[in-house]
C-alpha cells in the first residue's frame, strides 16, 4: 500500500454522537491529517457550503431524518459552494439497502458501518485516492456515477472530478493549480446542468402530451408538468456572466408560465390543443437556445427514446404488479377451498343431549 501523505489534507465530521465523533477524529489525526473540525449537526456544518471545503467529509445519516442527505445535496449541487467534488463517506449503525440507496442517490462516495477500526478508516480513504468514480451530471443529481449500465436514450459524459484529497496525499497540490482544476470542473457542471435540464424539460412535456390530450387528463401527467417548474428554476440560476443567456432566460420563463396555465387547465378539464402544441414548441426552442451547435433532431430523438424507455418500464412495473396481484388472488382462492374441503374435526365429542338438539333444529 502506498505510503500517503495526509499532512495537507482538511477534513469534517458530522456526527451528534460525540464520542463517535472524536474515534473518528482520533483515526483521521493519527493518519497526519493537518485538521479535522467536529461538528455536532448538519446545521452546525452549514458554515462549511459557504467556506473552504475540507478534502474529505463523513457525516452521520443516523441524526435527524434526511439532515445528512440534504447537506450531501446541498454541497453537490449549490452552484455558490466552492468545492462541490469533496469526497464524502457516510456512517451509520445500521446499514440497509435502502440506507446504501439513498447515500448513492444523493451523491455520496460510500457507506462505512459503525464502529469502525483505524484500518476500516483508512482503506476507504485509501480507495477514494486511487479509485474514486467519476462524477455525472444529470438535471437532478450530481455525483459518482452510479449508473450499472447506460440508459435508453441518455447520453451523459463522466467527467473526471477534481479529488482534493488525492492530489495532496500524493503531493501534487497546488493552490494555483487546483483553483484552476475547480473552475474548469465547476464550468463543465454548470454547462451540463443547463444541458441537461433542457432536455429534462423537453422529456416532462413529451411524456404528458399524451394525457393532456385526453378529455379528462390524467394524474401522472399533470404531475409531470407540475415538475416542470423545478428544472426551469435550476436552469435559470445556472445562467451566469460567461454568455449572453438572454434567449435562454426569455424561452425558460415562456415555459414556466405556459406550463402552470396548462397544469390549472388540466386539473378542470381539458388542455387546449394550441397550448399542447405550443408547449412542445417551446420545449425544443429551449433545448436549441441552450445547446445551439446540436442537431435539434438529435436532441429530440433523445429525449424520443427516453420517453418510450420510461413508458416501456412503466409498463414492466405495472405488469409486475398485476401478476403478483393475481398469484395472490389465486393462492387466497386454493386456500379457501382446501378449508371448505375439508372435514372439520372436533377435539371434544358433543354431549348427546346437545348433539340431539342440534340434529333437530
Amino acid at each position: 500500500m502506498p505510503d500517503y501523505d495526509f499532512s495537507q489534507v482538511d477534513a469534517a465530521i458530522i456526527d451528534s454522537q460525540l464520542n463517535t465523533a472524536r474515534v473518528f477524529r482520533d483515526v483521521l489525526i493519527r493518519l497526519g491529517f493537518r485538521r479535522v473540525e467536529l461538528f455536532d449537526s448538519v446545521k452546525a456544518a452549514a458554515g462549511l457550503l459557504g467556506s473552504v471545503m475540507p478534502d474529505l467529509v463523513l457525516v452521520d445519516a443516523d441524526g435527524e431524518d434526511s439532515e445528512a442527505f440534504h447537506f450531501i445535496r446541498a454541497l453537490r449541487n449549490e452552484p455558490t459552494v466552492p468545492n462541490p467534488f469533496a469526497c464524502v463517506i457516510v456512517t451509520t449503525w445500521s446499514p440497509t439497502p435502502a440506507l446504501l440507496t439513498r447515500v448513492t442517490n444523493a451523491g455520496g462516495d460510500d457507506l462505512l458501518m459503525k464502529p469502525v477500526s483505524p484500518k476500516q478508516v483508512r482503506d476507504r480513504i485509501v480507495s477514494l485516492i486511487e479509485a474514486r468514480k467519476g462524477f455525472v451530471v444529470t438535471a437532478d443529481y450530481i455525483g459518482p456515477d452510479r449508473r450499472k449500465s447506460p440508459r435508453e436514450g441518455a447520453q451523459v459524459p463522466v467527467l473526471d472530478a477534481p479529488n482534493t484529497l488525492r492530489l495532496k496525499a500524493t503531493g501534487q497540490w497546488t493552490q494555483s493549480g487546483a483553483r484552476m482544476l475547480l473552475n474548469e470542473a465547476v464550468a463543465t457542471v454548470t454547462t451540463q446542468k443547463r444541458l441537461r435540464a433542457s432536455i429534462q424539460v423537453a422529456f416532462l412535456v413529451e411524456f404528458a402530451l399524451v394525457g393532456l390530450a385526453r378529455q379528462a387528463p390524467d394524474r401522472m401527467s399533470i404531475d409531470h408538468v407540475g415538475r416542470i417548474g423545478g428544472f426551469l428554476d435550476d436552469l435559470l440560476r445556472r445562467l451566469g456572466d460567461d454568455g449572453d443567456h438572454a434567449p435562454v432566460e426569455a424561452v425558460a420563463r415562456a415555459i414556466k408560465t405556459l406550463a402552470d396555465k396548462v397544469r390549472a387547465a388540466a386539473e378542470t378539464g381539458p388542455v387546449a390543443a394550441d397550448d399542447r402544441d405550443q408547449l412542445q414548441a417551446l420545449s425544443r426552442a429551449l433545448m436549441q437556445a441552450v445547446d445551439p451547435d446540436r442537431a435539434l433532431e438529435a436532441m429530440t430523438h433523445e429525449v424520443s427514446s427516453a420517453v418510450a424507455g420510461y413508458r416501456s418500464r412503466l409498463e414492466q412495473i405495472a405488469q409486475a404488479k398485476a401478476a403478483a396481484a393475481a398469484a395472490l388472488t389465486a393462492s387466497t382462492a386454493a386456500a379457501a377451498d382446501e378449508g371448505v374441503n375439508e372435514p372439520i374435526a372436533l377435539s371434544t365429542p358433543l354431549p348427546a343431549a346437545a348433539g340431539t338438539a342440534l340434529s333437530a333444529g
